[in-house]
């Protein structure tokens, strides 16, 4: 399968755009795949008899099972071909992002842009190790930090938005023993329009209890992680609403008289 990477620098209704194509390419060469696969089968198959053929009628210069294994090598590269060129759009990942730019494309605006990347090439990276360590016993331990998505975008009111998506894997011996989905988001309000309103520590036990929450100026940041395997749009999704339901809009000046 092959791996998807996506520079962002359009509008979301750009990048969906690109999504879809990039999906509905994936889908044919699933069709390709499919029918290679039965091409496969059948190449094996036939190939078979020729072996046998070989057996029963003692050839020794095995002239029969040369055309068997002629039909079973066009079976292996038909296979190895049908198996690469597909783009990772299968992933939780890329439906997670393509569902988040679909919520965000009002708030950003026809005319406002996404910046970032999308990059679904796998966290096991070398490029992407941040730290080694050993178990008790000495086997090693390599901790992978692989942020998937990242986002920056003007929103049509003036506030910027920041967003990161990333995973976190402990891997040991080969194998995955932890794992992590981490968010990080800040918002950097337009002080013309909003002021915020205080979180309340019991506000924030009970909306993100594993939260880190930090106010400064016109600018909030968030950051937290589960241990599920997946992330949830939703989850960003709501959190951020949940942000953005702490922005009142300033009192408009009355005119003095």
């Amino acid at each position: 399968m092959s791996k998807l990477y996506l520079t962002l620098n359009q509008s979301p209704r750009v990048i969906l755009d690109v999504m879809s194509n990039v999906e509905q390419q994936a889908k044919v060469a699933r069709g390709s795949r499919n029918r290679g696969c039965l091409v496969v089968f059948g190449l094996l198959v036939l190939g078979v008899p020729f072996f046998f053929l070989d057996m029963v009628m003692g050839y020794k210069s095995l002239t029969f099972s040369l055309v068997g294994g002629i039909l079973w090598a066009a079976a292996f590269i038909v296979g190895l071909r049908s198996m690469t060129g597909r783009a990772k759009v299968e992933s939780p990942q890329f439906s997670a992002a393509r569902t988040i730019f679909e919520t965000l494309k009002d708030d950003v605006g026809k005319k406002g842009r996404l910046i970032g990347w999308l990059d679904l090439t796998g966290p096991r990276q070398k490029a992407k190790i941040f730290r080694r360590g050993r178990t008790s016993s000495g086997k090693s331990k390599i901790y992978y930090r692989d942020p998937w998505l990242q986002a920056k975008a003007k929103l049509v009111d003036g506030t910027l938005l920041r967003l990161t998506l990333m995973e976190q894997l402990k891997v040991k011996k080969g194998y995955v023993a932890a794992r992590e989905q981490r968010l990080k988001a800040r918002l950097v309000v337009n002080q013309d329009l909003y002021r915020i309103r205080a979180f309340s520590q019991e506000e924030i036990q009970t909306h993100l209890p594993s939260a880190r929450l930090d106010v400064q100026g016109g600018i909030i940041n968030l950051a937290y992680a589960t241990t599920e395997r997946k992330v949830n749009p939703w989850d960003v999704l709501n959190n951020l609403k949940y942000l953005y339901s702490h922005l009142e809009p300033k009192a408009e000046l009355s005119p003095s008289g």
